[in-house]
């Protein structure tokens, strides 16, 4: 927690005044959440790739016989 906003003393995070001059400790902000990341990628990117993937393999594998003439 930062010193006292009044006579400057350090003050424990626990303190909500100041224990020299009974001035009230400013309120911590509350940190902004992080979006979910994993490998340094969003959660999303990783979904968007997962797809991408399974399209992929599917093309692969599947396209020639949707492609193949009927009958032949």
């Amino acid at each position: 927690m930062p010193d006292c906003p009044n006579c400057g003393t350090w003050n424990p995070d626990d303190k909500l005044v100041c224990w020299r001059c009974q001035t009230e400790m400013p309120k911590p902000k509350p940190e902004k959440k992080k979006p979910v990341r994993f490998l340094g990628m969003p959660l999303w990117t990783w979904a968007i790739l997962a797809v991408m993937l399974v399209v992929w393999v599917l093309i692969t594998c599947m396209g020639p016989r949707l492609l193949a003439p009927v009958g032949g």
